[in-house]
């Protein structure tokens, strides 16, 4: 959902990635730049508990994983190995943002769940597009959605942790149905792919 809106802003990104650019600054250090906030936002929740920091480095984290690839085109430095470093950094990312909850007294067991799905969705993209199926848009909700779903959770906090908890739930089931998804996708470009052979 949110691929549109990320082509909408991409001249931002740009302008932005063109400032980096100027500084010398590579793609692949804003990528680990963006692990390293991603980590501080773990150990924010971990530690202190603080909902407007948590939800400034996952935001911060969010806004450094977009620009690494601006960086990238922008400058000509775009390689297999930055791509790869990307793809595993989200990953961590991603783990360290889900983890966070455990503080608040998350189920481990839900927290658990949704960490293998959340997993499993970036691996069917990653499958599939080794297979050259374009994955790019497909899944009710993305990487994107995820992370800013994650961040506003947080902020459900001041309500209540069983607001929270449903939220994750919520996140979980959309997570389900993203891999059901994909998984459909797959099977319909391979099976239409064997049809024109």
């Amino acid at each position: 959902m949110l691929t549109r809106l990320r082509r909408k802003v991409k001249k931002l990104f740009e302008t932005v990635a063109g400032l980096l650019a100027s500084t010398g600054i590579g793609p692949n250090i804003i990528t680990i730049c963006s692990l390293i906030v991603s980590a501080t936002a773990f150990l924010t929740m971990y530690y202190l508990r603080s909902i407007p920091l948590f939800l400034a480095m996952i935001l911060l984290s969010g806004l450094l994983d977009a620009l690494d690839g601006a960086l990238a085109r922008l400058t000509g430095r775009v390689t297999r190995f930055g791509a790869f470093l990307d793809s595993t950094i989200d990953r961590l990312s991603d783990t360290f943002y889900i983890l966070s909850y455990l503080s608040l007294g998350v189920n481990p067991l839900l927290i658990g769940f949704l960490l293998s799905f959340s997993l499993l969705i970036s691996y069917t993209r990653c499958r599939a597009e080794s297979l050259g199926i374009k994955m790019e848009g497909i899944g009710i909700i993305e990487r994107a959605e995820r992370v800013l779903w994650l961040a506003g959770t947080a902020l459900l906090y001041y309500i209540g942790i069983n607001a929270v908890t449903i939220s994750l739930a919520v996140l979980l089931l959309l997570s389900i149905i993203t891999f059901i998804q994909r998984i459909k996708h797959v099977h319909d470009s391979l099976s239409h792919s064997a049809d024109k052979s």
